[in-house]
Parts: C-alpha cells; structure tokens; sequence
C-alpha cells in the first residue's frame, strides 16, 4: 500500500505547491509516472510530468525529475497522443530540463503539513489498477 495518494500527489500540483509536492515524492514516489492523474472531457488522460509542463512550471519539473520522472510519459487517449517534448515545444526553460538527462536539484523553501486524501478519488485509481479501465473522477 502507498504511503502517499493519488490525490494528494494531484492536489499539490494543482495547488503549484512544489515544496509539498517534493515532500510527497520524497515520502513515497509510487505515483510519480501514473499516466492518468489528470483528464479532459474529451477523452485524453496524463500524469505529472505533462501537468507541470501545461503549467509552464519549471520548478514543478524540477521537482518531478529529481524523484526520476520518466521523461517519456506523455498525454493518451482517445484524440492524438503527445509528447512531453512536443508539449514543452514552445518552452526554451522546461525543454532544456527535458533534454539535459541530469536529474536537477530542487530545495524547499517551507515545510509543508501533508493533506488529507480523497478517497474516492483514489478508489478510481484502486479500480484502474485492478482492470485496467479508467475512470473521470476529481
């Protein structure tokens, strides 16, 4: 059993809290390359990695690959699937992290207190793992 969430790991970066997310990841990076944190309602699904460089985040990137992000996991689902590279195409700042394969270093400035989870949320996830379908939740 995982130590930290789904939804914990979620909501930190939809927060943009990147303290936390490190302590999360430090805590427990068992979720690092889930591929389908995130949805649309059109079908597409993607993880971490291509979250924060929707974002235009570099430090949430940061982040990420110092826990070893899997830098090829990118956007799926039923529309046209996408790279994190392709993503990151008209970022110079979030590319060069993409391409240099150094994992980057990342300090926190605050000791964050860790979230509670959402259950149902991570029920989606339990679900997911044992079949394999996928589900929209929030």
């Amino acid at each position: 059993m995982a130590l930290v969430s789904r939804s914990q790991l979620k909501a930190a970066c939809e927060q943009e809290n990147w303290d936390l997310l490190d302590l999360l990841l430090e805590t427990d990076p068992t979720h690092l390359d889930d591929k389908a944190l995130f949805t649309d309602t059109w079908g597409e699904w993607w993880g971490l990695l291509m979250e924060v460089i929707y974002r235009g985040s570099p430090d949430g990137l940061r982040v990420l690959l110092k826990h070893g992000a899997n830098r090829d996991v990118g956007r799926w689902g039923d529309g046209m699937p996408q790279s994190p590279l392709e993503a990151a195409a008209d970022q110079p700042e979030i590319l060069t992290l993409l391409q240099d394969p150094a994992r980057p270093a990342y300090n926190r400035q605050t000791d964050p207190p860790l979230p509670a989870a959402n259950p149902a949320f991570d029920e989606l996830g339990r679900i997911r793992d044992d079949t394999g379908l996928v589900f929209q939740g929030k």
